[in-house]
């Protein structure tokens, strides 16, 4: 079993919940991140947050920040978010069993120190899992936000590295059944947090 497991699949195929409903109390002992869409009064998307990944666990005392506004259009990403908090978030993984990287590969990869963090939590020993954008979902973000060509390549980069690297499993859930992925993500606790 590899030491990183990484859900993929379009926008809504419940990657996060996936992982969420497998990892149950395991997330309490989770270092990185995890983000939440932000719902208005009418049900209407109005941004996403990011906040540790133990508040996933509804461990109380984290406070979630705001880094894309969707109130807005074209939607307004605040930058800072990742670079400072997220940063902070992996470089603080080390302390904990696993981390968690829900989601990664959005406008957050235009940020050097973002990538570099990133980077040097995928090349660590520690056991990682996820959800990663597709790349379909990463066009459909840069178009979205304007972002420049930097962030196609910076996304394609990351995507062939994980596809490479002999470490990390990637998981379509547009190909596998729910069941067969839970079974899945259910194997790597064992592994790595048992």
């Amino acid at each position: 079993m590899e030491r990183h497991l990484f859900l993929t699949g379009a926008s809504g195929s419940g990657k996060s919940s996936l992982l969420r409903e497998t990892l149950g109390e395991n997330l309490a002992l989770s270092g990185g991140y995890v983000t939440e869409a932000i719902y208005g009064s009418y049900g209407e998307l109005t941004g996403f947050s990011l906040s540790p990944a133990a508040a996933a666990a509804n461990i109380r005392g984290f406070e979630a920040e705001l880094f894309l506004d969707c109130r807005h259009f074209p939607p307004r990403a605040d930058t800072e978010v990742y670079r400072q908090t997220g940063v902070r978030l992996l470089e603080e993984a080390a302390w904990y069993p696993y981390v968690m990287l829900d989601e990664f590969g959005g406008f957050e990869l235009i940020i050097p120190q973002f990538r570099d963090a990133l980077m040097d939590v995928l090349h660590s020993e520690m056991p990682v899992i996820g959800a990663l954008k597709t790349a379909e979902e990463a066009d459909a973000l840069r178009e979205a936000l304007g972002l420049g060509p930097k962030y196609h390549i910076y996304s394609q980069e990351l995507r062939s590295f994980l596809q490479q690297d002999n470490n990390t499993r990637l998981l379509d859930l547009s190909l596998l059944s729910r069941d067969t992925a839970r079974k899945s993500v259910q194997a790597w606790i064992r592994k790595y947090l048992t």
